[in-house]
């Protein structure tokens, strides 16, 4: 018999009705920080600088058009005066009328902008994992960690989190061109186009610290300060990509249960980081409270999950951080 718990979280929205969502155009002519070689990362770096820039707003880049950065603001006070200033400054243009924000456009925004403040504490892994280790990168062996899921509605955000371990599986020796790999962080198949010890030429990047600029302010991983290898990934479309080597695996990461001791511990841990990255948005101080507890039995007759309602009322009202994330 496997024992194993999920957690669901409530956090209170704000009245959707105070809300206003727009949709900006980023500007890709203008001139590209070096970090983001292509149009399409260039936007997600303006999206993370809007987020890091107003703590009270949500942002989600587009996931299929190039220009596209969804935000989510707060139109009681002057977030909108300020959203205007940073559109000016960071070279964005809104795309027709304020709308209405739905429970799906605030789930996006809300997504993707707990997902950037929380990390490097917290790292994205896939599109469901979040791996609690700063050095997660260079770190072998087992690794503790949460796979979570975010539904909303008008009136709450329920975060369910199960705590597990992560054990993602380094390559002892080089992978071979020709091979297919896992790639982080969306951990999505690919091939091995080639293999190098130094930066290719051929790639977009010309240096090891814009490598480590681009996954910083693309996906919030901290690069180590020592070079390492480089793979030439292709994928189904477009040109190769260089990745470094730690950041390819051969298989999708092992997943294992935790015992029931460690899970609070993680959870704590948890809901710590998003006191600190996260106090408050859209206008509201965050609260966030234990709703239930799922208790998952895998046993011969399927038995479906046996929830446990408790109320612990937790105040997230400490400082969060800035557009310092973005400079070394």
């Amino acid at each position: 018999m496997d024992h194993s718990c999920s957690y669901r979280y409530s956090i209170k929205n704000p009245d959707l009705r105070n809300t206003g969502y727009i949709v900006a155009i980023a500007n890709i002519e203008d001139k590209h920080d070096r970090s983001t070689p292509s149009h399409y990362h260039w936007k997600i770096l303006k999206c993370r600088m809007i987020i890091f820039s107003n703590s009270s707003i949500l942002a989600c880049p587009d996931k299929e058009d190039v220009k596209k950065v969804h935000i989510v603001f707060n139109k009681v006070g002057d977030d909108y005066d300020k959203l205007n200033s940073l559109f000016i400054k960071f070279s964005l243009r809104q795309d027709g009328a304020i709308r209405s924000t739905t429970p799906e456009i605030f789930k996006m925004c809300f997504t993707y902008t707990m997902t950037a403040k929380i990390a490097p504490t917290w790292n994205v892994l896939g599109f469901d994992y979040l791996v609690n280790n700063r050095d997660f990168l260079t770190t072998n062996g087992i690794q503790e960690g949460v796979k979570y899921q975010i539904v909303s509605d008008e009136f709450h955000t329920d975060l369910t989190l199960k705590p597990v371990n992560i054990n993602i599986i380094k390559a002892t020796e080089d992978i071979a061109p020709g091979e297919y790999v896992r790639v982080l962080p969306s951990l999505n198949k690919a091939v091995v186009e080639e293999c190098s010890k130094t930066l290719p030429e051929i790639g977009s990047f010309k240096s090891y610290k814009d490598i480590r600029r681009h996954w910083k302010n693309i996906h919030g991983y901290r690069l180590p300060d020592d070079e390492t290898s480089y793979y030439m990934i292709r994928f189904w479309r477009g040109e190769p990509l260089t990745y470094p080597d730690i950041c390819v695996t051969r298989h999708f990461p092992i997943i294992t249960p935790m015992p029931r001791p460690r899970e609070e511990i993680v959870l704590s841990r948890f809901v710590s980081c998003l006191k600190s990255k996260i106090p408050h948005f859209l206008g509201i101080p965050m609260t966030i409270k234990i709703k239930e507890t799922m208790e998952l039995i895998k046993v011969a007759d399927g038995r479906t999950p046996v929830p446990q309602t408790q109320d612990h009322p937790i105040s997230l009202c400490t400082p969060t951080q800035n557009l310092r994330q973005f400079k070394y």
